[in-house]
Parts: C-alpha cells; structure tokens; sequence
C-alpha cells in the first residue's frame, strides 16, 4: 500500500510540470496532503492508538486544508495572475523531469542493496525534492515558489518515512511548523511587494539591486 501512495504521489509531480495554472498547484498540494496523511495512518490500522493519530490528522489538517486555503486567499486579494509564466516552457522541462526521476530510481534501487530503506518511497520523496527545486529554478511567480518549496517539504516528509520506520514525533511537528512559518512569511513578502510591484515575478527583484 506504500508503495502504491508513493506512485500517485510521484504522478501528481508530473502533472505540476506540465500544468499552466497556478490553482493547480494548490490543488496538487492538497492531493499529496492527503496521501501523506494516509501513508502515516496506515501503520495504525492494525495497531490503534489514539496518540498515534494525532499527527496524520494533524497534517491533513494543515497540508489540505488551511495551507491550500491560505494561498488561495493569497491570490485572489492580491489578484495574481492565473497562469504561470515559465523562464522554460513545460514540454522543455518535462524531458529532464523524466530523464532526472528515472535517475534517481536506478540510483535509489541500487543503493537499497546496502541500506535498509523502502525504494519507491524514498525515491518518490527525492523526486519531489528535486521537482520543487526545479520549480523555483523555472518559475517566475513568487506564489509559485512558495508552492515549489511546499512541494520540495513533502518530498523530504516522504523521503523520511523512507529511510526510517518512524520519525521522532517532535521532528514531524517541527517541519509542519516550519511549514507555518515559511507560508507566513512568505505572505508577508507578498504584501509588501504589491505595494511596489506589478504581477509578483521573480524578474522583477532585479531592479532592487539598483
């Protein structure tokens, strides 16, 4: 069942590449919300405690509900454009998206022979690490890169239950936590560039070097 979650989530990476919309990398992060949510709640089914609940719904609570909800009201009462205006178009992109994650399976199956470690997981948390980096690499929209980094977050949160057979609690709560912060901080960025700024592209940060 793991393994299945963590090929859906490595779908839902190939489909932010090739998507034009900014809503529909809200909405990719809500699907990977909740996949990673079930993903922690599947150790539990036949072992049930109410202390090992509190974080899977924790993070379908933050990573689903009030992180989508919260950019999404980031973009309509600063009126950002809908669609994505890429540095590389995303038939460009998408090759060395395929030809990376492939890599990173073949590297990832072959290390699995010397380290106790689950290979589709832990490669799918890894792609999604390298993909959010490439989002902040290609996109121009500030909105999207925070989306990139969130996206970037739940590659190292899947990449994590892949190494070990479970986190310490406090260090899951610290990177929703950190999540918090980031978003929040970002909002703020956001804020105050509208007050000097046109549509909310990276591009336009260089006329603050003058």
């Amino acid at each position: 069942m793991e393994n299945v979650l963590s090929i859906l989530f490595c779908l839902t990476l190939f489909y932010v590449i090739v998507t034009s919309r900014v809503k529909a990398y809200v909405t990719v992060l809500q699907i990977q919300g909740v996949l990673l949510s079930v993903l922690l709640l599947i150790p539990f089914i036949h072992n049930f405690s109410v202390y090992g609940i509190i974080l899977p719904i924790t993070l379908l609570l933050v990573k689903v509900i009030l992180i989508p909800r919260y950019i999404n009201k980031v973009i309509s009462e600063l009126e950002i454009k809908r669609r994505i205006e890429p540095t590389i178009q995303q038939m460009i992109l998408l090759p060395i998206v395929i030809v990376t994650m492939i890599t990173i399976f073949i590297v990832s199956s072959i290390l699995s022979k010397n380290t106790a470690m689950d290979v589709i997981p832990f490669a799918s948390g890894f792609s999604s690490i390298v993909v959010g980096i490439y989002i902040i690499m290609f996109r121009r929209k500030l909105i999207v890169h925070v989306c990139g980094f969130l996206i970037l977050e739940n590659g190292i949160f899947l990449f994590g239950t892949a190494v070990a057979s479970e986190l310490p609690m406090l260090i899951e709560l610290g990177v929703l936590l950190d999540v918090f912060v980031v978003v929040f901080l970002m909002g703020i960025t956001l804020n105050r560039i509208s007050s000097t700024f046109k549509g909310f592209e990276v591009s336009h940060l260089g006329r603050l070097k003058d």
